[in-house]
């Protein structure tokens, strides 16, 4: 019972982001322009200034003595397209798809910024499972999410296939339906 529950939660997630990126589709036209990935407003550009955020640009004061996971970027490969879910410790939270566009400046709703605290705060419970990175590309093959918590020392990064998520055996699954709840405020 607890499995079908995640397939649905799951689902229902990707039907959220297909929503987004065919609406995003609808307002563009096209698509994103061929050759277009180091553009400003690109996916590419937008991806790294999210995992480039510092916690002095978000006004923290962390001592140096501990670690502190103050963001997450949630990288989703659903095949077709990328999906790139951003959150703050201070409830800032951007969606970026890999086809262009998303929504941006969604933890201004109260609901969107309640998610990505919890979503933050869940994810850095986890932290014994991952390990430092220095490429963050978005590199990533179909049917795998990453995770990157950005803290104060360096950037962490862990990884899981969809099917672990589906079938309810992933350690990830907790911070998975965090990052699909900002999502869903998102949405709302």
């Amino acid at each position: 019972m607890k499995e079908a529950i995640y397939v649905v939660v799951i689902l229902l997630q990707v039907f959220i982001i297909v929503y987004f990126m065919r609406r995003n589709r609808q307002r563009v036209g096209k698509g994103p322009i061929a050759g277009a990935e180091h553009e400003q407003g690109s996916f590419e550009h937008q991806r790294k200034m999210a995992l480039s955020v510092t916690h002095a640009q978000l006004k923290l004061m962390i001592p140096d003595n501990i670690t502190f996971v103050y963001g997450v970027v949630m990288d989703w490969n659903m095949g077709e397209s990328m999906v790139s879910l951003a959150a703050y410790i201070t409830g800032a939270a951007n969606l970026y798809l890999g086809g262009g566009g998303g929504v941006h400046g969604a933890g201004k709703n109260p609901n969107v910024g309640e998610a990505a605290v919890k979503f933050v705060a869940i994810a850095a419970d986890h932290i014994e499972r991952v390990v430092p990175v220095a490429n963050t590309d978005s590199a990533l093959h179909p049917g795998c999410i990453r995770f990157y918590l950005l803290t104060n020392k360096c950037i962490y990064a862990g990884q899981e296939q969809v099917k672990y998520l589906d079938d309810g055996t992933s350690p990830w699954l907790e911070v998975f339906q965090k990052g699909n709840n900002v999502i869903a405020e998102m949405r709302s």
